[in-house]
């Protein structure tokens, strides 16, 4: 008789025991697939361990423990590596989840499916304590990241090793695809693809025939025989943050991978970040290249065009250059206006007692949108409503549309600027959720914006999946303050990032040029746009880690964002009350107070989405106290813990 201790393959709460214990008439190997009774449910779970009866009997009895015997064996051959136990161990770690669905993220989704063997073959053995090579910093605009990558890749190719490439979406992996598939062995790996060709994928790479395995966050779980370079492009995208569990972050996954296999890993992006800063400062980080300074950009007030009458969304510097280029003497001219926000204009206000009509579900304003009517939409239900004609506060009739232009009124805009100058129908093209419902009809429309005539594009920031092989020779930003105007603590980072990554739009030719770029704003003092404009991040970066090491945020601490959902406001507030209290009972008692500091529970910036209200408690922890398990005990299983949160709103 022997005792397993199993994984099972399911959710449970982090503070409760991560291995189970059960008993079966036989050793079963480390990585054996079983079914166990857990409940009323049967479940799968990986067995980690088999020990003789014997050698527990003492401890059985003291404990007055008593086990169950496993269900059924699915498989006596070990379908789980070490490599992969590792992993799931190390996400488990890191961001304090449960370990059995952890190690369901690393499986392969064709796991235990019928006609697709998952075999154990012999692995290379990764580190128990990983000597970590310093990660590389490659400062580059779209156009050359493939050059500026090419000789590492080469040469880690020479050296017969593996090179991951993770990409953030689907549409660049075929950019690097085609590119590399004619000199390497490459393959794509993604989560759509069927499992029929992750499958194929997988054998080629746990074998060693694919040496560039080519693919979103996905592709790190690869049984990788020989990895010597990660290269993780658009290092900043917020597409790496997963937002199921495990919560993780896909650079810092990445370098614990990289550390893991002893391999050698590059960070690409256009900026290079304020906790990025930090390392490279700290001499953490290695920066392999930097982006030539170019000119600043051309910010133009709208304050000052209403003062001199214009009255429009576009102001006279834009509407001139798009009238330039879109003269009939011109032609294949491509304009690009980007708008944060989609949808017709921003909310509906009565001009009476100023309420702005809100979502029931959500509790937040409607946004203005334009069918073959104006409507209202909710943009986290999606809920749509008819134009209200009085005011569900007070009765009125004055309500009036107020705030920012979206797509569509830019789309209006832009017609009759056409129109008014009489000049031929240019086609116009919106890029955004509203239009685009799926990948055909997304690829329909940036294979339209190729073609060799003039027309224009409005997009949001769906348009940044496409700068590897898009480009303009104009883009106006609309009012560039939507881009800065929630209260996060990394928002003006985000401009300068979505602004670098709008400039590669732009031919390297044009780059310098300033007039190719046309950036709108009401505040064009305020020290995030004009940063932006310029260019030049260093002196931001400076005073920005000074003010997140006095206020203990990133790279000075690691946060936990705790949420809780309820639909009762009263009940998410008490019980988020109740935890507050609980935690800073318990890092008193701990003596962390100088480790962990405690924003006291507080609504989300959306209080109520979906029927749901929703509280926040966020922990800053002292990058030292890397155990930061004892305070998480005290959160329970209905709350969500997210480590390394993208937002803190």
């Amino acid at each position: 008789m022997y005792i397993l201790e199993v994984i099972p393959l399911i959710i449970l709460p982090p503070s409760a025991p991560q291995l189970l214990s059960y008993f079966y008439n036989k050793k079963l190997e480390k990585g054996t697939v079983i079914e166990i009774l857990f409940g009323n449910r049967k479940v799968h779970a990986v067995v980690v361990a088999s020990n003789p009866l014997e050698d527990q009997k003492i401890f059985l009895k003291k404990t007055n423990f008593q086990l169950k015997k496993i269900s059924n064996v699915i498989s006596e051959v070990p379908r789980v590596s070490n490599n992969q136990f590792k992993m799931a161990l190390w996400l488990s770690r890191y961001y304090y989840a449960p370990l059995g669905y952890c190690l369901k993220t690393v499986l392969p989704p064709f796991f235990l499916k019928k006609g697709y063997e998952t075999i154990v073959s012999a692995e290379k053995k990764l580190r128990q304590e990983t000597v970590a090579k310093k990660p590389l910093i490659l400062l580059s605009n779209a156009e050359k990241t493939l050059t500026n990558i090419l000789p590492f890749l080469k040469k880690a190719v020479e050296e017969q090793g593996q090179v991951a490439l993770i990409v953030p979406d689907t549409s660049t992996i075929e950019y690097f695809y085609e590119a590399l598939a004619s000199s390497y062995d490459a393959i794509k790996i993604y989560s759509s693809l069927p499992n029929k060709k992750i499958y194929e994928a997988w054998k080629k790479v746990s074998s060693g025939q694919a040496n560039i395995i080519l693919g979103t966050r996905q592709t790190l779980f690869m049984p990788f025989k020989k990895l010597k370079l990660i290269i993780v492009d658009d290092v900043l995208h917020e597409f790496y943050k997963s937002d199921m569990t495990p919560k993780y972050n896909t650079p810092n996954l990445a370098k614990a991978i990289a550390d893991m296999h002893e391999a050698r890993i590059i960070f690409v992006s256009p900026i290079t970040g304020v906790e990025n800063y930090f390392h490279l400062k700290n001499k953490g980080y290695e920066l392999l290249d930097k982006i030539k300074t170019r000119e600043p950009l051309r910010v133009v007030s709208m304050t000052n065009e209403i003062k001199s009458g214009n009255f429009s969304i576009l102001s006279q510097e834009l509407k001139n250059q798009i009238l330039a280029l879109i003269n009939p003497s011109n032609q294949n001219k491509k304009i690009l206006i980007f708008s944060p926000r989609r949808g017709h204009s921003g909310v509906l206000v009565c001009q009476n007692c100023e309420y702005a009509v809100k979502c029931k579900e959500c509790g937040i304003a409607f946004r203005v949108h334009k069918t073959t009517d104006l409507v209202l939409v909710c943009h986290h239900c999606s809920r749509s409503i008819k134009m209200p004609e009085n005011c569900p506060n007070c009765n009125g009739l004055n309500l009036k549309t107020t705030g920012p232009a979206g797509t569509q009124k830019i789309y209006d805009e832009i017609q009759k600027l056409i129109t008014r100058n009489g000049l031929d129908k240019i086609p116009v093209q919106i890029l955004d959720t509203d239009v685009v419902k799926n990948e055909t009809e997304e690829k329909e429309i940036t294979n339209e914006i190729q073609k060799p005539y003039t027309s224009i594009l409005i997009a949001t920031q769906m348009i940044f999946s496409h700068r590897y092989y898009t480009k303009f020779d104009l883009i106006g930003v609309l009012n560039a303050d939507s881009l800065i105007n929630a209260p996060d603590f990394k928002i003006e980072e985000r401009l300068f990032y979505q602004i670098e990554k709008l400039l590669d739009f732009l031919p390297a030719s044009r780059h310098g040029q300033p007039k190719n770029m046309v950036l709108q704003t009401y505040n064009p003092e305020n020290r995030a746009i004009l940063t932006a404009s310029k260019g030049d991040y260093k002196d931001f970066y400076e005073k920005e880690l000074e003010t997140r090491r006095v206020f203990s945020y990133p790279p000075y601490s690691r946060l936990v964002k705790l949420t809780f959902r309820h639909k009762y406001k009263d009940k998410a507030s008490y019980e988020a009350r109740i935890l507050n209290g609980k935690l800073k009972m318990a890092i008193a008692q701990m003596k962390l107070e100088q480790k962990v500091k405690l924003i006291d529970s507080h609504p989300s910036f959306v209080e109520k989405e979906r029927g749901f209200f929703t509280y926040n408690i966020i922990l800053k922890i002292s990058p030292d106290l890397e155990n930061f398990k004892d305070i998480l005990k005290y959160v329970p299983s209905n709350w969500s813990v997210d480590v390394d949160p993208r937002s803190i709103i």
